[in-house]
């Protein structure tokens, strides 16, 4: 695998312990703001330190981290969307289970009336005749 001179620049940055407080690098001298951006001194702490350095790398790091944040944020949105819809079809279903349940139910009940109205009007019934052609 094949580091990109960025990432040994801050390598080298790192271990190099960053920046003194002459405005130099070790190793570097005078050269060395030619080579790496120095951060302003804070008005806090009155020197800069190593920390303030970010290099391309981890800058593209973050802002992948950043895009991948954001797309799961979608993903569990979407998919918190598709759970509701899911439920409330899983509802409907059931709701319709029952009414066709209960009309299974009046329809049975109703067959056997006409069944029986049959037999006494002396009407054999189609499954009676079935059963008298066998």
């Amino acid at each position: 695998m094949k580091i990109s001179s960025t990432a040994n620049d801050h390598i080298f940055f790192t271990a190099c312990g960053g920046w003194n407080e002459k405005g130099t690098l070790y190793g570097l001298g005078k050269e060395c703001p030619t080579m790496f951006d120095r951060p302003a001194k804070s008005k806090h702490s009155g020197c800069s330190t190593s920390s303030a350095y970010f290099s391309p790398l981890v800058t593209h790091l973050q802002d992948q981290l950043q895009m991948t944040q954001n797309e799961l944020q979608t993903t569990q949105a979407r998919l918190h969307s598709i759970d509701e819809e899911l439920r409330s079809t899983r509802e409907e279903l059931e709701a319709t289970r029952k009414q066709l349940g209960e009309q299974r139910i009046d329809l049975m009940e109703l067959n056997a009336r006409f069944d029986s109205f049959s037999l006494l009007l002396g009407h054999p019934t189609c499954a009676n005749n079935s059963q008298t052609s066998s």
